[in-house]
């Protein structure tokens, strides 16, 4: 098994966060693939695609992913501040870290994405 530092990004219109966890898979995802991450409250729906592939020179490998559902590059996951909400804070019951907090959104403006 090879450990992998994870990325995701989950957004609403007016705040997004970075998350990241330390997983473990018996290959490294390729740019194009999908993942689907576990989690005992949502399930594993939302296949998530590997948009970059990192091997730093200590060894640790990051694999980042694009915004769940940027459906058109609006800029944001979620039409539903609650629903926002309930991800973040399944994905954190599953280990998840956000290392930065959550922040303002400032890629949504109204429509078009920046």
């Amino acid at each position: 098994m090879i450990e992998m530092e994870f990325s995701i990004w989950l957004a609403s219109k007016t705040r997004w966060v970075h998350l990241t966890k330390a997983i473990s898979l018996p290959v490294v995802p390729r740019v194009g693939e999908h993942i689907k991450f576990k989690s005992k409250e949502l399930g594993d729906y939302y296949p998530w695609k590997v948009t970059q592939v990192t091997y730093r020179e200590s060894g640790v490998i990051e694999v980042w992913t694009e915004l769940l559902e940027d459906i058109n590059g609006r800029g944001y996951s979620f039409e539903e501040e609650d629903d926002f909400d309930e991800y973040h804070n399944a994905y954190i019951e599953e280990g998840w870290q956000a290392p930065h907090g959550i922040k303002r959104n400032t890629k949504y403006r109204g429509g078009t994405s920046a």
